[in-house]
């Protein structure tokens, strides 16, 4: 079972939310926040597996909320759902930890399948924002120079969205192999979470088009 918080103060969504995963047997919704503050509190007394946040809120907003829960021991895996992707606050959530992206209009069965991506260590971004989230935003720091042939074409396929599932069919390799791989990548490079990891290698020129 993959235990929820979400934190979203527009009433409508709250419900949206509610309606969303209460169909769904694998997710349990503990409960919805409606301003960060309130959201950290959660956070911390319930310990879920992923947290579901939006970006612009009044008070403590989705930055701010991403950015404390970072810090905390053993932190959930943050999911951004929000109404407007706005490039500045984008990079800025990336840089906070976030592992996914999705806009209110994007069909329910994405946030489904963000949040279960985001419990397996996964990034799932609306395609309404791809090319800005892989393009635009993680332009940050250089290339790491003693990276293996191996982390090379893995962190190439990290860029391209693949699962570990399909990089180790791609490269021969074990699906917990490459996970390990992608958690030393993820230090190596300075990122937070492997949305950022993806875009750091668009930004670097490593993913083939």
């Amino acid at each position: 079972m993959i235990r929820v918080v979400a934190v979203e103060d527009d009433p409508l969504a709250q419900r949206a939310i509610r309606g969303y995963l209460a169909q769904v047997p694998d997710i349990e919704l503990l409960d919805i926040a409606s301003d960060g503050a309130r959201g950290l509190e959660l956070v911390r007394t319930l310990r879920p597996d992923v947290l579901v946040t939006d970006l612009h809120m009044p008070g403590m907003d989705g930055i701010a909320l991403l950015n404390e829960v970072y810090l905390l021991p053993d932190p959930p895996r943050s999911l951004c759902f929000t109404a407007v992707g706005d490039e500045p606050f984008m990079r800025e959530a990336l840089a906070a930890g976030a592992s996914g992206f999705l806009l209110k209009v994007d069909p329910p069965v994405l946030l489904v399948q963000a949040i279960r991506s985001a419990y397996e260590g996964e990034a799932l971004v609306s395609p309404k924002l791809t090319a800005q989230v892989l393009q635009g935003i993680g332009r940050s720091g250089n290339r790491p120079r003693d990276l293996s042939d191996t982390e090379v074409k893995l962190l190439s396929l990290v860029g391209s969205g693949l699962d570990n599932a399909d990089i180790g069919r791609a490269l021969h390799l074990a699906p917990s192999t490459v996970k390990t791989y992608v958690s030393r990548l993820l230090r190596k490079t300075g990122s937070r979470s492997r949305a950022q990891l993806a875009a750091k290698a668009n930004a670097w020129g490593m993913v083939r088009r």
